[in-house]
């Protein structure tokens, strides 16, 4: 707010914290137990690239999952990284990837983190 971004600054990198409430139920398809949670505090990362190779998006994009697989990783998860089809984005969303981790208490994989959106196509 009330900033400026110099084309000379970009890529401009942001980090954010918030708490995130849930209106949507459980479905009822875990046997127990609650999955989905109605409350809980999210870190986002933003970026803002100029257009001027088209492959500025990309590539901030790459480097924001490279750091989200860093941090799992370091964390000692066994996680998948899921490229999301399009007909599994939201409408200014050009690509987007999921991160799921081995959850053994379930028995299977369950998302942990949804990465970084281009929004907009890339020129």
């Amino acid at each position: 707010m009330d900033h400026a971004v110099q084309l000379q600054d970009l890529p401009v990198r942001v980090v954010c914290s918030s708490t995130c409430y849930r209106a949507e139920t459980d479905t009822g398809r875990e046997p127990w137990g609650l999955y989905r949670v109605h409350q809980f505090t999210k870190v986002e990362m933003f970026g803002v690239t100029a257009a001027e190779s088209g492959t500025e998006s990309e590539e901030l994009l790459d480097e924001f999952l490279g750091l989200q697989k860093e941090i799992f990783s370091e964390l000692g998860l066994h996680y998948r990284v899921l490229d999301m089809p399009t007909e599994e984005l939201g409408l200014p969303a050009y690509r987007k990837f999921d991160i799921e981790a081995w959850m053994p208490g379930r028995g299977k994989f369950g998302e942990v983190r949804g990465t970084p959106v281009i929004r907009g196509k890339p020129k």
